[in-house]
């Protein structure tokens, strides 16, 4: 089964995102710390379909480029980068073995649809949690108007544009389960 499905929708699909500095985006912010950092990846799953549930078949990941997430593809004296599954951690792995078999071209920068949140979810966290992967995807509503992304502290980011029902009844959930930061 293919875990991501490339979609062709244009780059960021957000205009008030700025991807730069994402403090400067022109929209609320808010960050969600997990109380309690036992399993920080199965913390960050549980927070993630606690939080976004409802909101499941809205939401499609993006990534300047899903091939380059991991650190150990990067040759740095050569600044280049290698794909190739020898002499890669076992998480880098996992998650170049995702890409070759959700057939995400190597050159890929865009979005894509999720069709197994749970393998998704695990095989990026522990990327990002192991500082394997130096950034989050960035997980987006389209129809809601915000993004979100991981952070290996055991935290997400959340940036929406408007208040509505989902993002108050997400930023309610939070506030009654984990710490919440402005």
């Amino acid at each position: 089964m293919r875990i991501l499905q490339p979609i062709d929708i244009g780059g960021f699909p957000l205009e008030w995102a700025n991807l730069e500095s994402y403090r400067k985006s022109d929209a609320f912010r808010i960050e969600i710390y997990l109380k309690e950092i036992d399993n920080i990846v199965e913390g960050m799953v549980a927070l993630f379909y606690n939080l976004f549930a409802s909101e499941l078949s809205n939401i499609i990941v993006f990534d300047r480029l899903w091939w380059d997430f991991c650190l150990d593809t990067w040759k740095i004296a050569e600044d280049q980068h290698d794909y190739d599954l020898s002499n890669r951690s076992k998480t880098s792995k996992e998650y170049l073995k995702m890409l070759m078999e959700s057939e995400v071209e190597k050159n890929f920068s865009g979005c894509c649809r999720c069709n197994d949140w749970n393998v998704f979810l695990k095989t990026i966290l522990i990327c990002i949690v192991n500082h394997e992967a130096p950034y989050s995807p960035l997980f987006i509503d389209l129809e809601n108007d915000f993004f979100f992304y991981f952070h290996h502290t055991g935290s997400i980011g959340l940036y929406y544009r408007r208040e509505n029902d989902v993002t108050k009844n997400i930023i309610e959930k939070a506030s009654r389960y984990y710490d919440l930061r402005d």
